[in-house]
């Protein structure tokens, strides 16, 4: 019985595990989106989820920045605008309602079934959200922005392992 208990533990924490977002393009379970405003800017999101930290998602944006800064032949960024937030979704259950069907911007559509049903349930999904322009070094842009320039090659070097 014991080996029954532990092994329901270790598939639990496996299932919960799995659930925070990973880095990819957009799915049900959160992840990147970009537009191209302009030659050299682009408008970066990614969307976490309820099991996603603010702190993971600013991560995975930034380094979704890099990527395309390296893809699109260029050398540094600089991030514009931060225009990031988190959306809060309350579920308040009754005893005619113990669960409700939500659809979230990030994940999908979803169940949330109360344990309580004289509690409401909040969970936070974090958007994070950056206009950044891209540019190549010795170019008139870089030397307005020396010194706020990001390096996407040391982003995509420290959080190489982090992403993967």
């Amino acid at each position: 019985m014991r080996n029954k208990i532990i092994l329901l533990g270790c598939f639990m924490s496996l299932i919960l595990s799995s659930c925070s977002t990973t880095y990819g393009p957009r799915g049900s379970m959160g992840g990147y989106e970009d537009k191209r405003i302009g030659k050299d800017m682009v408008e970066v999101k990614f969307y976490g989820n309820q099991h996603t930290s603010k702190e993971k998602v600013s991560k995975l944006l930034l380094y979704r920045c890099a990527e395309l800064t390296k893809q699109s032949g260029f050398d540094f960024f600089v991030v514009l605008k931060d225009q990031s937030f988190e959306k809060e979704i309350n579920n308040n259950p009754t005893i005619n309602q113990p669960f409700k069907t939500v659809e979230s911007e990030s994940v999908g559509v979803r169940t949330v079934i109360s344990p309580d049903l004289t509690m409401t349930t909040k969970s936070n999904n974090s958007v994070g959200v950056y206009i950044i322009a891209m540019f190549k070094e010795g170019s008139r842009d870089y030397s307005q922005y020396k010194k706020s320039h990001i390096n996407p090659d040391q982003i995509l070097k420290d959080y190489k392992d982090y992403i993967k």
